[in-house]
């Protein structure tokens, strides 16, 4: 019996050891990994928000999964369980308790998948609920509707670097001119903080450059005709 039960713990932490190998090869595979696809995803709706809050004014931020539920005691739900539903069973036979070496093996067999599957996940998906890029999304969807007079008339553009630049002053107002430096200043500030907001909600303060190339290309690609933007070079053209 003794050796039989050494056999086993010496299988166990041999187990243990390649768990522990392919859950820190999972850890940097995570952090290393900038998910384009779900980057470019999420720009995409930004950029289209933000589009809409220039033509129609301000619009509400509603982020996927904030929609308010009804978990109250109170709800009809709730109500309906009996209180036989929440007791245990006294039919129901206690389950058996497997070994030790069982229990760890499976614990870590699970911790490693679930970090592998984080991979497809950040993958699929990018935060985009923080209090941080809600907050930056509102700013920049209440400046937009302050530029939009400026990007109608070419006054100001995108830039390839996903920032507002000064394409023609002379094209506005001279009331609005005197107002136009101060304006793309705070809506570059806007720009500039939605894109470390979101990386900081992923987890990764050095997306921040990624992220701000991807926002950069959706800006230009998704500009409404008429939009003026510069490009990698430094010439101007309008969409």
């Amino acid at each position: 019996m003794e050796t039989r039960l050494e056999t086993m713990r010496r299988l166990v932490r041999s187990m243990l050891g390649l768990a522990m190998v392919a859950l820190l090869s999972a850890c940097v595979t995570v952090n290393i990994y900038f998910p384009a696809a779900a980057a470019q995803k999420l720009a995409d709706q930004v950029v289209e928000q933000v589009y809409r809050a220039a033509e129609k004014g301000k619009v509400d931020v509603h982020e996927k999964g904030t929609a308010p539920t009804d978990a109250s005691p109170s709800s009809p739900s709730a109500r309906g369980q009996s209180s036989a539903a929440l007791a245990p069973s006294a039919w129901v036979r206690p389950r058996a308790t497997s070994p030790w070496w069982e229990r760890s093996a499976g614990a870590v067999a699970n911790t490693v998948f679930t970090t592998v599957s984080g991979t497809a996940e950040a993958a699929a998906d990018l935060n985009a609920s923080s209090p941080g890029v809600v907050a930056a999304r509102a700013e920049l969807e209440s400046l937009a509707a302050q530029m939009q007079p400026y990007f109608v008339s070419g006054a100001v553009g995108y830039t390839s670097a996903g920032l507002v630049a000064v394409h023609d002053a002379d094209a506005v107002s001279l009331a609005q001119r005197a107002a136009l430096p101060s304006l793309v200043s705070s809506y570059n500030r806007a720009l500039d903080n939605l894109y470390q907001q979101i990386a900081d909600a992923n987890g990764h303060p050095e997306w921040k450059a990624q992220i701000q190339e991807t926002f950069a290309q959706a800006w230009i690609r998704k500009a409404p005709p008429g939009y003026w933007y510069q490009t990698a070079g430094g010439s101007w053209q309008r969409k």
